[in-house]
């Protein structure tokens, strides 16, 4: 079984990745991209990830782990195996937010398109990445709302166990949220 914790881009999939490897769970990361001041805690990513397209050879390191994969890349995982699925879920202005001021941290400029052009193109990816996920029965999904997890809800980790059966300690998962740490928040 392959663990992937998944969503749009900010919305949440490194704080989940932090949370499981606290509980318990070993993790496919390799540390190349190191923390900074929009993650301060680390990414956890893996960089073959990003060639998933191309070469999904490297999905074998990935057996009893948890891996970090965007939504975007999900229908090129193999469906010749299980996955468990942690779908992350946040407000998309919250994630467009959050992604602008990372990316003016970094010294990038804001993208050219239209914030409701690209608020929908995010839209139309998840939705397109849960439809898949919910068509194939190798996925057995879970999907988490980033708000409530930073609220502390508890019962959240509680499911991870039930519903994906991950066994995480749920003592040592839930003091890795720190509220402090969501600094881009839209009050509706």
């Amino acid at each position: 079984m392959i663990t992937v914790v998944t969503g749009l881009p900010r919305s949440g999939t490194s704080l989940m990745m932090q949370l499981l490897e606290a509980g318990g769970m070993e993790i496919l990361t390799d540390n190349i991209r190191q923390p900074d001041a929009n993650n301060p805690r680390g990414y956890f990513e893996y960089e073959k990830v990003k060639v998933l397209p191309n070469d999904n050879t490297w999905i074998n390191a990935a057996e009893g782990k948890a891996v970090k994969i965007i939504v975007q890349l999900l229908t090129y995982l193999p469906i010749d195996r299980q996955y468990s699925i942690i779908l992350m879920e946040r407000d998309t202005d919250e994630i467009i937010m959050s992604q602008n001021k990372m990316i003016e941290s970094l010294g990038g400029s804001k993208p050219s398109i239209a914030i409701s052009v690209l608020k929908q193109t995010f839209i139309n990816q998840y939705e397109k990445a849960e439809r898949y996920l919910l068509e194939n029965k190798c996925f057995n999904v879970f999907k988490v709302n980033y708000n409530k997890l930073v609220a502390g809800e508890d019962e959240i980790i509680a499911g991870l166990n039930i519903k994906l059966n991950l066994n995480l300690d749920i003592g040592k998962s839930i003091p890795v949220i720190d509220g402090s740490l969501y600094r881009n928040r839209i009050i509706k």
